[in-house]
């Protein structure tokens, strides 16, 4: 049985394994591309978001913190006490940057890596290597092996531009189980199988299996990005008009504070009753 090389599809039979296999190939495919493309949108618009509505977060930070001052002063309950603290502790971890969760180091990355087309031979096996040092040769494995500039067709080359992004996202995070998992997959997704009819049944349909399964957590991973705040937002409305919905929302928020910001000045001013 011929066999067609990694990057290339053999014309299949409809209704045969093979054929099931090689739909099931394209699905995964489609799906990670779909992940990456989600990814790549909402990480894009989350920058956006801090650079252009981030005075306005602001504002709504400093009329809680205004508001909740205001309520204490006024009922000396605990409770407002207590909210009170804790916003002046988040307002006081978003001004250190050492303590600031939303902006972590950076992680180290080798210059070496800035191409992933040129690569020096991995080290002599050592008897125990750290956990970096085996992302590292991972990483650097699966770059110079999936690289999409190694293959010409088009498809192939976006199904391994979206793997390799995957690869270089687990590698900036140093997450060695994400970066073996994609070491698994791509021994897989380049396997062209035995050639041996009874065998070769065999490894079809656990192939099958497998391709399910990974193309259900991709689409799982994607509902899950989208179901974040802004994620919701560019279901509902498209990519253009994310930061015009979640600015008009952010304005409503700040005119119904001020308004109770407004109400609890006034309290605190007026005469008390007889």
């Amino acid at each position: 049985m011929d066999v067609a090389p990694v990057g290339v599809t053999a014309p299949t039979t409809p209704g045969t394994l093979e054929h099931t296999v090689a739909l099931a190939e394209a699905e995964l495919a489609q799906a990670q591309i779909d992940l990456e493309h989600t990814r790549a949108q909402l990480d894009h618009l989350t920058r956006q978001q801090h650079g252009t509505l981030g005075p306005l977060y602001d504002r709504l930070d400093q009329l809680d913190l205004d508001i909740a001052g205001l309520r204490a002063t006024l009922t000396g309950d605990p409770k407002d006490l207590k909210r009170l603290q804790e916003l002046y502790g988040a307002v006081e971890r978003m001004a250190d940057p050492l303590t600031d969760p939303l902006t972590p180091a950076p992680p180290a990355v080798d210059p070496e890596y800035t191409s992933t087309l040129r690569f020096t031979e991995p080290e002599a096996p050592a008897e125990e290597l750290s956990p970096a040092k085996v992302a590292q040769r991972i990483y650097r494995d699966l770059a110079r092996r999936a690289h999409p500039d190694l293959v010409q067709d088009p498809v192939e080359k976006e199904r391994r531009g979206a793997f390799i992004a995957r690869v270089n996202d687990a590698y900036r995070r140093q997450d060695l189980y994400e970066l073996q998992r994609l070491a698994e997959e791509w021994a897989v997704l380049s396997n062209s199988g035995p050639t041996d009819p009874g065998v070769r049944q065999m490894w079809l349909r656990q192939r099958v299996i497998w391709l399910k399964a990974r193309t259900a957590e991709a689409r799982v991973e994607r509902e899950t990005l989208l179901s974040s705040p802004i994620g919701h937002v560019l279901l509902e409305v498209g990519a253009a008009q994310v930061l015009d919905v979640l600015g008009a929302r952010l304005w409503e928020q700040i005119n119904v504070k001020e308004l109770e910001l407004n109400q609890l000045r006034q309290a605190l001013i007026a005469p008390p009753t007889a």
